[in-house]
């Protein structure tokens, strides 16, 4: 089931019936203003058409005249109604574009859109469902960052999307929901209880889900079948089996082949970031393990950078985005993206024996991971974040003064680095805090 859409109109109702019919065959519940009749001059406001709007989260406003060459006065309380409920950008207005239709001084003419070649019902309806579809495949207008932080407002969305509640999203928004869904059960360390719930959610009603839905849930278990299968040697370093790795590979090649561009910071974009992230991320760990050649391994860390750069391409196009811009992304996830993606790249190189250019690798991810500690500070986002960021950071901190030497570091410089680290360990044994990645940090700092 996608949105439940109210139509409001003005004149006749049989546009509005044409546009109800096909909007069912495409998944949409949608609800004419007015009375049971959809005879608007019977329909008790009170009544009948605020439960209506309530039951919906998007509208279609079809202005058309009446006979006395004028738009219904009830249009206009309807239209105030669904702009404060659902807001602008899931309210669409159409006309004919050769209707002269009358509308209050304070609106734009831009606020309703103008259909061309409309002249017959038939071509009016069909130009009202190419303007309500194109104008499906909406970004989320949110800082994905403090979307991450409250993680639980997403799982209301899922809760609530199939449910007699009604959906608070579309679909299409859902998918993109789910991506950050995905990253924040991975960030809290809710791998296992995020799991269930996809799998629970994709059972119930995956037959009624859209393409990017599919895609997004497909996505989000696969990668936590993924991270669960990591494994860790006598070292601390971890790896992935042969057989997980090939798993993950051969189903996100599917989701990357099936993903379709649709618009500038929408589902399409950032589902290919996290597809090839996730790539870099799982190749960086295949070629760790222990038991594979050295030929498959180096084979496995090319890889691993081809993935990465094409990662950093999808990210330099999402982040000059306005929208990226104007939510802060690209101080926020972005930025953690590109971190993730710049340490594996240090990996790659520095296994290739190029030091200088794995040196510039850990310096960029150095500075993401420093600004993400600095930018979420305690307070500013659940401690858990926090401490992921911190622990980030010091896992860099720790491999970048193993090069001290080669980056001409300061010895207070250094020794007061090393102060940091050993009180952040200290920490969070104190919190209960302490994990594989910590343990790996205080094995690190004993070798530097």
């Amino acid at each position: 089931m996608k949105d439940q859409v109210f139509i409001g109109w003005s004149g006749s109702n049989d546009i509005a019936i044409q546009v109800k019919k096909y909007l069912e065959t495409k998944n949409y519940r949608c609800t004419i203003g007015g009375n049971a009749d959809n005879n608007s001059q019977f329909s008790s406001v009170g009544d009948t058409v605020i439960q209506q709007i309530k039951s919906c989260n998007q509208a279609i406003m079809i202005f058309c005249n009446r006979s006395d060459g004028q738009v219904s006065n009830n249009l206009f309380f309807e239209l105030g109604y669904v702009l404060a409920s659902y807001g602008q950008p899931k309210v669409h207005c159409v006309r004919r574009e050769s209707e002269r239709v009358v509308l209050p001084s304070d609106f734009d003419n831009s606020f309703v859109e103008p259909i061309k070649n409309s002249e017959s019902d038939e071509k009016f309806v069909e130009g009202i469902l190419e303007y309500f579809m194109n104008r499906q495949k909406m970004s989320i207008n949110e800082n994905k960052m403090m979307l991450i932080n409250n993680r639980y407002k997403i799982h209301e969305y899922i809760q609530r999307h199939f449910s007699e509640q009604g959906s608070k999203c579309s679909d299409y928004e859902l998918a993109q929901y789910i991506l950050f869904y995905m990253q924040a059960g991975h960030m809290f360390g809710d791998t296992v209880t995020s799991r269930e719930e996809m799998v629970k959610f994709k059972n119930a009603y995956h037959s009624y889900f859209s393409e990017e839905l599919a895609i997004a849930v497909n996505m989000c278990i696969t990668f936590y079948d993924m991270v669960l299968n990591i494994k860790s040697d006598e070292n601390g370093d971890m790896y992935l089996e042969r057989s997980d790795f090939r798993q993950f590979k051969d189903k996100y090649k599917e989701y990357y082949e099936n993903v379709k561009e649709d618009g500038p910071g929408a589902f399409g974009e950032w589902a290919k970031v996290f597809i090839l992230e996730q790539f870099t991320y799982a190749y960086s760990l295949y070629a760790m393990n222990p038991n594979i050649s050295e030929e498959i391994r180096l084979k496995n860390f090319e890889h691993c950078r081809e993935w990465a750069e094409l990662a950093i391409y999808a990210l330099d196009k999402l982040k000059s985005e306005p929208q990226i811009i104007d939510n802060n992304d690209h101080r926020g996830i972005i930025s953690m993206i590109y971190a993730y993606i710049y340490r594996n790249l240090f990996l790659v190189y520095k296994y290739l024996g190029d030091e200088d250019t794995a040196l510039k690798w850990l310096e960029k991810t150095k500075k993401e991971r420093t600004a993400l500690k600095n930018n979420f500070e305690t307070g500013s986002i659940d401690t858990k974040l926090c401490d992921n960021f911190q622990m980030e950071y010091y896992l860099t901190l720790i491999e970048y003064l193993a090069y001290a030497d080669k980056l001409h570091l300061d010895e207070d410089d250094v020794d007061g680095y090393k102060e940091d680290i050993a009180a952040f360990i200290e920490s969070s044994r104190k919190n209960a805090d302490h994990n594989r990645y910590i343990d790996r940090i205080e094995k690190l700092l004993k070798n530097v």
